[in-house]
C-alpha cells in the first residue's frame, strides 16, 4: 500500500471510531434520562416533556416529589455521568 492509501484507511478508520463513540454517548444519554425519568415517576412527578409526559404521567400526583437517600445519590450520579457525557 502507498502512503496515500494508508493515510485514507487510517482517517476512515478514525472517523468510524469516533461516530461510533458518538453513537455510544447518544445511547447512554437517552438511558440516563430515561434512568432519572423512572425515578421521578416512581414518585408520582408530573413531567411537562412530551415525551416523558406521554410515556410516565399516569399516575402525576406531585410537581414536588420527595425522595429517599438512595435516591439522590442515584440522581446526582446520573447527572454527574450527564456532564461528563455533555448530554443536553
Amino acid at each position: 500500500m502507498n502512503k496515500l492509501t494508508v493515510a485514507a484507511v487510517m482517517s476512515l478508520a478514525t472517523l468510524l471510531g469516533a461516530s461510533t463513540t458518538v453513537f455510544a454517548s447518544e445511547q447512554e444519554c437517552k438511558k440516563l434520562k430515561n434512568d432519572h425519568d423512572v425515578i421521578y415517576a416512581s414518585k408520582g412527578f408530573c413531567f411537562k416533556d412530551a415525551e416523558a409526559k406521554a410515556k410516565f404521567n399516569e399516575d402525576c400526583r406531585t410537581p414536588n416529589p420527595k425522595f429517599n437517600e438512595k435516591e439522590k445519590q442515584k440522581l446526582d450520579a446520573i447527572k454527574e455521568r450527564q456532564k461528563e457525557l455533555k448530554c443536553d
